[in-house]
């Protein structure tokens, strides 16, 4: 239950870095930002929505062996 938890909050970090990267591709700022900068926060971000269902892969491969 412990690699659980420590799975659940690497999990929920993950959702909160997406989230706010998120928020951000939503901002002037990002406007501003060369295509090539673009591009490198959405494949970043694409990278982090992998990770996180590889996280929850995790949790129910470890829920079904107990």
């Amino acid at each position: 239950m412990e690699l659980i938890r420590k799975i659940l909050k690497e999990n929920a970090e993950v959702a909160g870095k997406m989230s706010r990267l998120q928020d951000f591709m939503k901002t002037k700022d990002y406007d501003r930002l060369s295509a090539k900068e673009q591009r490198l926060m959405i494949i970043q971000y694409n990278a982090m929505q992998v990770y996180a269902d590889v996280l929850l892969q995790r949790i129910d491969e470890i829920k079904e062996r107990l």
